[in-house]
């Protein structure tokens, strides 16, 4: 199969085009096209729009590279990163997924969508592990829009695939993981790194060419028209991941990351793979340990100006509050607190007035977790 990559220049991108090579498939370069260059319109990172550009454009360029399958990777990544360009975010979300989609049904191509997984109403899956099926509730901009771009995907597109991944890292070219500006913050001794994480709260990470090698595997059997979530199913506390980093790394994190969290709005973050083990069988899976020193062992010996602290910098620059555009903590300290009355009294009434009395919220807190509630003091 010949395929391109929307985004080729971002990190799933770059992974994903060895993988698609290792493979025995083509990889086709959208942005090295010569019909690319003379008559399309270019984003900063040197990588071809996927909304400035028209359909007819894309549909031109997908016909003279006479590709099979069009992977739509290209996306603004991160809660922060689409607070930092909200138009831009929106326009290459949105629009440029309804272009992209509607250009490769011209052409009677295959588009994979590379989805999130923040989408889920993850407040009711504290306890359990998300499904394919659980409830949708994206709680910030980035998720929305995501959600959007897939939702084009499935309604509009003749022949698709969506896959999420579940918090996907790596080496050089990851911008987004804990894992990756821990790492970098060692290599360069920067101290309070902000993470918007809560250090207790499990979190899965999956190694980014395991996710690579599992999306190749669907589009190489076949698989059309269905949404998987991928994941290695090998959940960590954020701090036993710390510890991890601390032990490949041998170098300490104390002082390196400031942790916010109740920006945390995912909590426990735990996503099955059952769907995709009963389409394949099997799932690409290193330890989270092994996956922890390939990174290293890349942010270490890199000499590029690689930096996923970027857009952390640019905040502090531009002197923009990140935590804003996070879900408040304190919303989903309400939820809990009145779901809690709902089930365990059955009572919509006490529920209310938690509801309008703000000021009894710490007293429930203190009680529901010394397990001394009594609902008549409300």
């Amino acid at each position: 199969m010949r395929i391109g990559i929307t985004g080729e220049k971002g990190f799933i991108a770059t992974n994903l085009a060895q993988k698609i090579i290792k493979q025995g498939h083509e990889f086709v370069s959208l942005d090295n096209a010569d019909f690319a260059k003379r008559v399309m319109d270019y984003t900063l990172s040197g990588e071809v729009c996927v909304y400035k550009n028209s359909v007819k454009r894309w549909t031109s360029l997908f016909e003279l590279l006479g590709l099979d399958c069009i992977v739509h990777n290209a996306a603004v990544v991160g809660t922060d990163v689409v607070a930092l360009n909200p138009r831009h975010a929106i326009n290459t979300n949105v629009l440029g997924t309804q272009t992209i989609v509607e250009a490769a049904n011209n052409c009677k191509m295959l588009i994979v969508y590379t989805g999130t997984t923040v989408i889920y109403d993850t407040y009711k899956y504290q306890e359990t592990d998300i499904l394919e099926n659980s409830e949708i509730f994206p709680r910030t901009n980035y998720a929305v829009q995501k959600y959007a771009g897939e939702m084009i995907v499935r309604n509009n597109a003749k022949e698709w695939l969506v896959t999420r991944p579940l918090f996907a890292y790596g080496g050089v070219g990851d911008m987004n993981s804990l894992i990756a500006k821990s790492l970098f913050g060692v290599k360069n001794s920067i101290e309070s790194i902000d993470m918007f994480l809560n250090p207790e709260k499990i979190k899965d990470y999956m190694h980014v060419e395991d996710f690579c090698e599992n999306v190749m595997r669907l589009v190489d059997d076949g698989v059309r028209n269905e949404d998987f979530n991928i994941t290695a199913e090998n959940p960590h506390t954020t701090l036993e991941i710390i510890s991890l980093i601390e032990e490949v790394s041998e170098s300490s994190l104390e002082g390196i990351i400031k942790w916010h969290p109740e920006t945390d709005y995912l909590g426990n973050h735990r996503l099955s793979n059952q769907k995709f083990l009963d389409f394949m069988k099997t799932s690409a899976t290193k330890t989270l340990k092994e996956g922890i020193k390939e990174s290293w062992n890349t942010i270490k010996n890199d000499k590029s100006n690689y930096n996923p602290l970027k857009y952390l910098d640019q905040a502090k620059e531009n002197k923009v509050d990140l935590k804003k555009f996070f879900p408040k903590w304190l919303a989903l300290f309400r939820f809990c607190i009145v779901r809690y009355l709902s089930v365990v009294y059955r009572s919509k009434y006490h529920a209310k007035r938690i509801k309008k009395n703000w000021l009894s919220l710490s007293r429930v807190w203190c009680n529901v977790s010394k397990g001394t509630f009594k609902s008549k003091k409300f």
